[in-house]
């Protein structure tokens, strides 16, 4: 280590022991201090990292592997706590002037927090906490949850409570040095989460004390259980491994489960590729005999439905045909006809003669072949071919296509009863790929790519809009004759702005509002170039002046605050791109 590097490090050394001295009772750990000793200590794992990154020794190798897993460990415990006291303070209600201040300033601790007289910068501490640190909403919004489950609840009247799990919260907050293996506070926060899954939510600060309501067949709460695993100094695969037994055969059996842990729901999951999208059922029992039934009627190839379900092709929107679940074996039959196998093609045996039991077929004539009625010369090639058809719908193929049947087929009983809910397809596409169908793409509302193929199947079906636009959109400008958007108009904000146009919003294009730009009571104009696609929070923001919306290049872009945007720039959501 060159002398320069030595001199640096002594004094990182000095600061680090001045700063921890004066600050021995935490009334004395002031605002500039706390930042100094934060700059100071990752200035001092900057340093170790980048003096030992080429080291040839493999014991400093090791040393430095560890000091990196006790500061991620540290770090986990530091997040989750700083989420907990983000929350006990609401520090959402600070005032914007303080927050600015904040981004180049150290807390002035000598005076009282600045808050807001009226709304709130932020709707909740999450919210904060994820525009603050630029971290996914979901996950600081994870991280207030594992601070009520593992360092403390508060309830109405702000009086700090235990967490709800408490054993869980002593491992995560209490390290045990000697353990072996070392048992890292991820580990326990990811076993909170798991049982925080199957638990009702916390509405201790609402005034109903919320307690863990799991329990092993023993009496005693599978909390308490998960944290003896923990504690056994099992590898972290095998511990996890029996955490989640414990947990699935506490919430699965009679007895020990809960409501909260046999949730029913329809949950996406993530896109995988262009081709095929997954989904999560859960249903109840009872639920569940529905889909039985649906896949036995699918399944039937008596039927015209359950004919029909072994099309394996993708179902048409049209109107229901309230005979079609009327036996007809002549259709039946000739839907349901599959193809001899190639071995039955070309029979290497000689027939059997007919007995008096056999049905003898009547002759059907040969009709003529096409070869018959080409000009001479041509070949067998001048034939079209159609292309190779799907084979045959598997059973759970069947089950599919009648369920889609059920969601794409208008009724034709209009009157009367409960309205069913319709979905609706709507593809943003551009003028270029309309006019290229065998190579174009193009994009559902809710960001799904669509390759050729499927965009040329889902232009031939009625319920599908495609929404293409000129440069000047003049059939899309209502002006001043109407304030309320018309349903073409937010279709066309929709296929142009796809959901929030706020950065990190995802809000689904289903929950979009419509924002006048130029406010209509001011003069404003109901056509597109004026109107803004925003989430509910972000209209209201826009409305009270919180966010600024502005027109660049003809497409809306949001300003945000200044606490959050320091830079002030014109941005868009990528989210949807």
């Amino acid at each position: 280590m060159n002398t320069t590097a030595g001199a640096t490090l002594t004094e990182l050394h000095a600061t680090l022991t001045e700063l921890t001295a004066a600050t021995g009772e935490p009334e004395n750990l002031t605002g500039e201090t706390l930042r100094k000793l934060a700059t100071t200590g990752t200035a001092l794992f900057t340093f170790l990292r980048l003096h030992l990154a080429d080291t040839t020794d493999p014991r400093l190798a090791l040393e430095l592997a560890t000091i990196g897993q006790h500061l991620e460990d540290e770090a986990a415990r530091i997040r989750v706590t700083g989420a907990d006291r983000l929350a006990a303070t609401n520090a959402h209600t600070l005032d914007e002037t303080e927050l600015d201040t904040l981004r180049t300033t150290a807390p002035d601790t000598s005076r009282q927090a600045h808050r807001c007289a009226g709304k709130a910068s932020f709707q909740t501490p999450s919210a904060l906490l994820a525009s603050w640190t630029h971290i996914p909403f979901g996950e600081a919004n994870k991280l207030i949850g594992d601070a009520s489950d593992l360092i403390s609840r508060r309830d109405m009247a702000g009086n700090q409570l235990p967490p709800r799990f408490e054993h869980l919260a002593t491992l995560f907050t209490t390290p045990g040095p000697e353990q072996s293996p070392a048992l890292h506070p991820s580990v326990v926060r990811e076993t909170s989460q798991k049982l925080a899954k199957r638990e009702p939510k916390d509405q201790t600060f609402d005034g109903v004390r919320t307690e863990p309501t799991l329990f092993h067949a023993d009496g005693r709460p599978v909390e308490e259980h998960a944290a003896n695993l923990l504690s056994a100094g099992q590898s972290v695969a095998e511990t996890n491994k029996q955490v989640k037994e414990l947990i699935t055969i506490a919430s699965t059996t009679a007895g020990t489960a809960t409501s909260s842990s046999l949730r029913r729901g329809f949950f996406p999951l993530p896109v995988k590729n262009e081709f095929t999208r997954e989904f999560l059922l859960r249903v109840t029992t009872v639920e569940g005999e529905y889909f039985d039934s649906l896949a036995a009627h699918a399944a039937n190839g008596r039927t015209r439905a359950g004919a029909q379900a072994r099309v394996n092709r993708p179902p048409q929107a049209g109107p229901v045909d309230e005979s079609a679940s009327a036996t007809d074996s002549s259709s039946a039959e000739q839907a349901t006809a599959e193809p001899a196998p190639a071995a039955a093609a070309e029979p290497t045996t000689t027939p059997e003669p007919a007995t008096a039991n056999d049905v003898i077929e009547p002759t059907v004539p040969t009709e003529p072949s096409i070869l018959d009625f080409l000009p001479e010369g041509a070949q067998e090639e001048a034939i079209w071919e159609p292309e190779t058809t799907e084979p045959p719908a598997t059973v759970p193929e069947r089950a599919l296509n009648a369920l889609m049947d059920l969601l794409t087929t208008i009724p034709t009983n209009s009157g009367g009863g409960s309205q069913r809910i319709r979905p609706e397809v709507l593809v943003h596409l551009k003028l270029e790929n309309l006019q290229d169908l065998a190579s174009g793409d193009a994009r559902t509302a809710h960001g799904v790519k669509l390759p050729p193929g499927d965009l040329r199947r889902l232009l031939c079906e009625a319920d599908i809009i495609p929404a293409v636009f000129n440069s000047k959109s003049e059939l899309l400008d209502y002006g001043r004759a109407q304030r309320l958007v018309p349903e073409k108009l937010k279709r066309a904000v929709l296929a142009r702005d796809h959901g929030c146009i706020v950065p990190g919003c995802t809000e689904p294009p289903e929950k979009i509002e419509f924002h006048h730009i130029d406010p209509w009571w001011m003069g404003g104009e109901t056509k597109l170039i004026n109107l803004a696609g925003l989430c509910r929070g972000a209209h209201m923001d826009a409305a009270s002046g919180r966010i600024k919306i502005v027109v660049v290049d003809g497409l809306p872009h949001v300003i945000l605050p200044k606490h959050i945007d320091p830079a002030q720039l014109p941005r868009r959501n990528t989210y949807w791109d």
